[in-house]
């Protein structure tokens, strides 16, 4: 995980889960895919809230595989970064995401990086696009931020 997205995550935590220690977190894409990869989101999390990384893959970070096995679980926090550039229909994707999450969501995705296919490369996003989605996803915005590389969409349940 880049130095600014682990930035961005850390000010989501520090502005909106300062009272919810204790809270679960669901890290959706939480794998670790280069190699020798150091920094991930649990260290942001951890040991003040139960975090549990979820992938469609087995790896490194990785507590819980498919979507499959999340089914009937609700977690109170879901975060995404660096992982909506990768996806097939984006606005499908966040949309299947609302079931499994009860108070907050947070997305991070890059709005200038180079290509990075892991295994596909797909958009970039701005704040109207971030928004866009969130609306098609009926995720109730609270707020959109542009950061350097990344935007950060903050979202709770309409």
């Amino acid at each position: 995980m880049h130095k600014n997205s682990m930035k961005l995550m850390l000010n989501f935590k520090n502005k909106y889960l300062s009272e919810m220690n204790g809270s679960t977190i669901l890290d959706v894409g939480a794998r670790n895919v280069m190699p020798g990869e150091q920094d991930d989101y649990r260290k942001i999390f951890e040991p003040d809230f139960k975090y549990f990384g979820m992938d469609v893959e087995p790896g490194s970070n990785v507590d819980i595989v498919g979507f499959e096995n999340l089914k009937g679980r609700v977690f109170d926090v879901l975060i995404s970064g660096q992982t909506m550039e990768h996806v097939n229909h984006p606005w499908d994707w966040l949309k299947s995401l609302t079931p499994f999450f009860s108070k907050y969501i947070c997305i991070i995705a890059p709005h200038k990086f180079n290509e990075h296919r892991y295994p596909i490369d797909t958009y970039r996003y701005l704040p109207d696009g971030m928004r866009d989605l969130f609306n098609y996803a009926k995720i109730e915005i609270v707020e959109i931020i542009k950061g350097k590389k990344d935007t950060v969409g903050i979202g709770t349940k309409k």
